[in-house]
């Protein structure tokens, strides 16, 4: 039965490669969104292209535009107008409707550079390797979508397409290295000039900016798929100075009680209760910060906050003074009278530099020390080894230098497996995971070896806007860091992963690596080991914990390498050159300012490196296309272009108006000794290509005689 081709047709029809090339291209482009798209979304998708179904009629577009309409008020009403998922599905659906209504090539071609733009969107939803594998497909479908539109064969299009990729890399590598880089995509900078923050929050994970509940590894700074957060959490605008980001310490929960699963907050956070807690804690910021034995360094700012659903006004550490119907926790944290339900926005200023000073009452006390009943017998161990250390700071001390010396790595993306003895298997086996995790762990050891600790949740860094003073901070940037308590000093911030990979926070290129030294053995209790000599370990009692300054003592191992081939570990590379080229690395590698000499001049070799790449991929292309447009000729055309360039060079070269029995005469002439043989060639090639009546074997044959007479009386004149 024959369907009416003005009432149904095929999806897909017969042998219209530029819809598929498209297709394929709009599926990636939606695919990149997966993430962050509804279940519901699909459906819509799907009715979308089903519609290319419709007949060619005016009334199917009225159809089409008023289905469009439908989803985004429908969408509008219950997400917000100009919430980040309204406009992502808004986008895709007018891409997929696009695709069904388009016809012509010129119209195919306007949707695929659509497509890309909405899959480079959409590849931020993604880890780093899928989006590096993404980002190699993209362009290959897209130039398959140029290639369809040129109507070339298949065989053609996908002999080309890898060749332009390679004549593309290059240049695209060049521009990689050397395109000046903004921090961050190019709508943060209208959230820092006062886009809503909405415009980059997805409706569904509104209200998981922070939580009264955290599992060991798994931070807040990640999505369920464990794909780092790009959703904005505030935008603080400093006032005079910008403080260097790893200086950006910005508070959230502080959690004491640990179950051996995960830290959980008093039952009054979790409730909303903000007049409950504030009994505990200062309305007055002057009091607070006269119990500090030292403060400095104050920085005023205002910040623009995510809605939350919680108390916390993030602040930077430690607060100096308070906004309007605010106050300051027990566990000194900025917390608001009600939740916060709304963006909101509010000034503080902060102190940078503090020591606590005062005194530890007994029942906070014991909530500091307290372990959980059983699991974790190795970190257990280890924290009764650390106590035969009679002074509390060398058992401090020795830990960092532990940390910084054993092979522990930060990683966003590890693997961890939950269980009763789940932090042993990470601190003496796998020694990956994240900030969360060795501040959490680290709080633990603290606590087996007689030192009260406490862990601190919230975010560090932010994005810095440039030539601005404003500083975005992303649910990427969650981190943790512990607290630990000493009579002499109060509480005081020791920062793991700090400790253990400075770089990933340095606001200046760091200094070179110190050669790494044997790692320093676990005190026994049975012959206690000396601390690590060190600048400020030489006297116990005026030992600096501080992580800054153990990071800047302790020795760093020289990096991973293979060793059979001593290379560099790849999965470092990728980091540092690929997924996290920032403008920083950026600049210092073209200021050319490396101490060393093998970097100095870097910017100069890479330019250099990357330009005779350029040159070379195009000299080959050329080379290519010379010779395929040399073999697409039919053998008797290539012979005699063959022998023309022979006898050019040797003197004689052909003219345009001549023809090849002229062109023979002529030489013949000259050189009577080729005259029969030349006089053959140009006849049999004269017969095939002007009366098509020669022999194509004959051609050949006599060219390869005319040539053999050409060189042997080359070789008789030598």
């Amino acid at each position: 039965m024959m369907f009416n081709t003005r009432l149904s047709r095929p999806l897909f029809s017969a042998g219209s490669s530029l819809v598929r090339w498209s297709f394929a291209l709009l599926v990636l482009a939606l695919a990149s969104h997966a993430p962050a798209l509804p279940p519901l979304a699909y459906g819509l998708f799907a009715l979308a292209m089903a519609s290319r179904l419709m007949p060619r009629r005016a009334w199917a577009a009225v159809v089409r535009l008023i289905f469009l309409g439908i989803v985004i008020v429908a969408c509008g009403l219950t997400g917000g107008w100009l919430d980040a998922g309204t406009l992502r599905l808004a986008l895709l659906l007018v891409l997929a409707l696009k695709w069904a209504e388009a016809r012509q090539a010129r119209e195919f071609t306007l949707l695929a550079g659509a497509s890309v733009f909405a899959a480079a969107v959409g590849l931020l939803q993604w880890g780093e390797g899928v989006g590096l594998a993404l980002v190699f497909v993209l362009p290959c479908l897209y130039l398959g979508v140029l290639e369809a539109a040129s109507a070339s064969p298949l065989r053609v299009r996908l002999r080309r397409i890898p060749g332009a990729m390679a004549m593309a890399l290059p240049l695209a590598a060049m521009l990689f290295l050397f395109f000046p880089r903004i921090p961050g995509p190019l709508w943060d900078i209208g959230l820092s000039f006062g886009l809503p923050l909405s415009l980059g929050l997805e409706k569904s994970n509104q209200g998981l900016g922070v939580s009264t509940r955290l599992k060991p590894g798994q931070g807040q700074g990640q999505t369920q798929t464990g794909v780092a957060d790009s959703q904005p959490v505030l935008v603080a605008e400093f006032e005079n100075w910008v403080p260097p980001t790893a200086l950006l310490y910005w508070r959230g929960p502080v959690y004491y009680d640990f179950d051996g699963r995960e830290w959980r907050l008093d039952p009054e956070y979790e409730a909303g209760q903000g007049r409950r807690i504030m009994r505990q804690g200062w309305t007055k910021a002057a009091d607070f910060s006269n119990r500090l034995a030292r403060k400095s360094q104050e920085i005023r700012y205002q910040i623009r906050l995510t809605p939350h659903e919680r108390l916390w006004l993030y602040n930077l550490d430690l607060p100096a003074r308070l906004t309007a119907e605010s106050f300051i926790g027990p566990d000194w944290q900025v917390l608001s009278h009600r939740p916060v339900q709304t963006e909101m926005s509010y000034t503080l200023s902060s102190w940078l530099e503090w020591e606590a000073g005062g005194a530890l009452s007994d029942e906070l006390r014991h909530r500091a020390l307290a372990l959980p009943e059983n699991g974790n017998p190795r970190l257990r161990a280890l924290g009764e080894q650390l106590t035969a250390l009679p002074d509390p700071e060398t058992r401090v001390t020795t830990a960092l230098t532990a940390l910084a010396q054993e092979g522990y790595k930060v990683r966003d993306r590890f693997d961890f497996a939950d269980g009763p003895d789940a932090l042993d298997q990470f601190w003496f086996e796998t020694r990956v995971g994240n900030a969360d995790l060795y501040a959490g762990t680290f709080v633990l050891l603290m606590r087996a070896a007689g030192i009260p600790a406490r862990l601190v949740t919230g975010y560090r860094g932010g994005k810095l806007m440039a030539l601005t003073d404003y500083v975005i901070v992303k649910r990427s940037h969650a981190h943790a860091w512990a607290e630990i308590w000493s009579d002499a000093r109060g509480w005081r911030r020791i920062d793991p992963a700090d400790l253990i990979a400075p770089e990933r926070f340095a606001s200046e290129p760091g200094a070179p690596k110190p050669q790494a030294t044997p790692p320093a053995k676990a005190p026994s209790p049975a012959r206690p080991a000396p601390a690590p000599t060190r600048p400020n370990a030489a006297n116990p009692t005026a030992a600096k914990t501080n992580v800054a300054d153990a990071a800047k003592n302790a020795p760093r191992p020289t990096g991973k390498t293979w060793q059979w081939l001593r290379l560099p570990d790849p999965g470092d590379f990728l980091q540092r050159w690929i997924f996290h080229l920032n403008g920083q690395t950026q600049q210092t590698l073209l200021a050319g300012i490396q101490k060393d000499s093998a970097q100095k001049f870097a910017w100069a070799w890479l330019l250099g490196g990357a330009a005779f790449s350029s040159a070379l991929m195009f000299a080959i292309a050329q080379l290519l296309a010379r010779w395929r447009d040399h073999r697409r000729l039919p053998a008797p055309e290539r012979d005699w272009n063959r022998l023309c360039r022979l006898l050019a060079r040797r003197g004689f070269t052909r003219a345009a108006w001549e023809s090849p029995g002229d062109f023979a005469r002529r030489v013949s002439a000259t050189c009577p000794a080729w005259e029969t043989a030349l006089v053959a060639l140009a006849t049999t090639y004269a017969n095939w290509r002007y009366a098509a009546v020669g022999d194509p074997g004959a051609v050949k044959r006599c060219a390869r005689r005319l040539y053999n007479l050409i060189m042997a009386s080359a070789h008789l004149r030598q």
